[in-house]
């Protein structure tokens, strides 16, 4: 009881506080028409807006920055001194021996459906229910999917339509996976289609490493696996996984043991194109090969000798030329395209050497003043023959270890060479040139020909070098520091 009396009279005091409060405090009253003016006279001046000033771009980081289409060229090459190139011998692996009883490799499909319709299990059909006009097609049968064993058969011009699409524009040639990929660090890597030869399927060469794998199809149509060696798949070292783009493979994504981080290479999409031009005996197929952009760079036609060789590895070849700026036109020997291969001799090629100069020389985006041969291995004879007929502006001999040096050709034969020449001795095996270096030096010293001669020992490692075999060499040919050097000493022409 007395708790409640003290609750009602601590309320009570407060009430008569508030009342005392409000009470105190007093304003003049305004009337209705004191609250309606607005003294409009008095306006305060708008204070002024000033803009702040646009912050400065960021600068783009340089891993950002796209690397340019086409690699620049290195200052030219001294035109009177031989150049030996650095010829420390590389770490060697263990061998690794190609088997001998592997079957005959079986070409992949060479097109590839992105999105390829399944094939369901069989169902138990269900009653079929009449359908309304709205549900009928124009042929009169209904707008449903009928799912069998052997497809899908899409009724109604949206499944249509849809289908023509899928097959138009979401598939693509598998040769789209081969080309040269250009990374952030300066390396280059090719992937060659190497389907049709002993190595039965694509491969990945490492210009930077040094490195030749075989890629192996893992999951789906794009990913593939890398093994330690050539001819070994496990364990897996790495991954490629190819990124497409509309109906082109634009980059890869690159996985290895070896590095820490993934890369990804960008593809360098050369023009090819398929030509023809009049030879001796007839019409010669031809496959012609330009830099991304831009007209007016020098071109060669490439003589890689009269043995028949696969289009998928001269193609890595031309590639790589292209994407240093150098235009290639190449065609297969006579013979090569008959059911039995009977090659012609370096006579015959050399003719039709020359009559491909002269288609090249013609070309709108060549020209004859920046027109040249370039013979390659097996093909150097040929193509010295072919620069005494057609008379180009220069002259490039690869000399690998293809090549015999017993087939090249007399001293007089080199002395009657009054074109620039650039002599490029490549290989395992530079030591057996030693003669041929010493004629050509003395043709250059005393009798004045314009002759550069660089040599550059093979750094490939040893398992690169067995897988290649004796009469190979194209994977050694597609390294980029060789088609480096000779677009330098091209455009140091004068």
């Amino acid at each position: 009881m007395q708790r409640a009396l003290s609750w009602a009279l601590s309320i009570l005091f407060h009430a008569v506080v508030a009342v005392a409060l409000l009470n105190s405090v007093s304003l003049p009253p305004l009337s209705p028409e004191e609250l309606m003016e607005v003294n409009l006279t008095e306006v305060p001046e708008p204070q002024p807006i000033i803009p702040m000033p646009a912050p400065a771009p960021a600068p783009e980081p340089e891993a950002a920055k796209e690397c340019p289409d086409v690699l620049p060229a290195p200052a030219p090459l001294p035109m009177d001194k031989t150049v030996v190139l650095d010829d420390a011998a590389p770490p060697e692996a263990a061998p690794q021996p190609a088997p001998e009883d592997a079957p005959a490799p079986t070409p992949e499909p060479d097109v590839i459906e992105i999105s390829p319709s399944k094939t369901l299990p069989p169902e138990p059909a269900p009653a079929p229910e009449p359908a309304s006009e709205e549900d009928l097609a124009e042929d009169g049968l209904p707008k449903k999917i009928y799912v069998r064993k052997d497809g899908t058969v899409h009724r109604g011009a949206e499944a249509r339509f849809g289908r023509a699409m899928m097959g138009d524009y979401f598939s693509y040639s598998s040769k789209e996976f081969s080309g040269q990929f250009r990374a952030k660090d300066d390396r280059i890597i090719s992937i060659i289609d190497a389907r049709n030869t002993k190595y039965g399927r694509f491969l990945i060469y490492d210009s930077k490493n040094k490195t030749l794998r075989r890629l192996k199809q893992a999951f789906g149509k794009y990913v593939y696996t890398i093994g330690p060696s050539v001819y070994a798949d496990e364990p897996v070292t790495g991954s490629v996984t190819f990124l497409a783009k509309d109906d082109r493979i634009e980059r890869f994504i690159l996985v290895t043991d070896d590095d820490r981080i993934a890369h990804y290479p960008v593809k360098v999409h050369v023009r090819e194109e398929e030509v023809a031009f009049d030879g001796p005996t007839g019409r010669i197929e031809a496959r012609f090969s330009r830099p991304p952009y831009d007209e007016g760079h020098a071109g060669v036609v490439v003589v890689h000798g009269p043995e028949c060789a696969d289009p998928g590895m001269v193609q890595a070849f031309t590639r790589t030329l292209s994407m240093h700026g150098l235009a290639a036109l190449t065609f297969s020997p006579r013979g090569c395209g008959l059911e039995t291969p009977s090659p012609a001799g370096t006579g015959e090629l050399a003719e039709d050497t020359a009559s491909a100069f002269d288609f090249l020389a013609a070309h709108p985006s060549i020209g004859a003043d920046k027109a040249g041969i370039w013979g390659s291995g097996p093909g150097v004879p040929a193509a010295i023959r072919a620069a005494g007929q057609a008379s180009p502006r220069f002259l490039v001999c690869m000399l690998t270890d293809a090549l015999d040096p017993a087939a090249m050709p007399e001293r007089a034969a080199l002395a009657g060479l009054k074109l620039p020449v650039f002599w490029l001795i490549t290989g395992r095996e530079t030591a057996k040139w030693r003669p041929l270096i010493r004629t050509l030096e003395a043709l250059r010293d005393k009798e004045k020909r314009a002759f550069t001669i660089v040599i550059a020992p093979a750094k490939t490692s040893r398992e690169v070098l067995q897988a290649e075999g004796e009469r190979s060499s194209w994977v050694e040919q597609v390294a980029d520091d060789h088609a480096s050097l000779a677009v330098s000493w091209i455009n140091g022409l004068k």
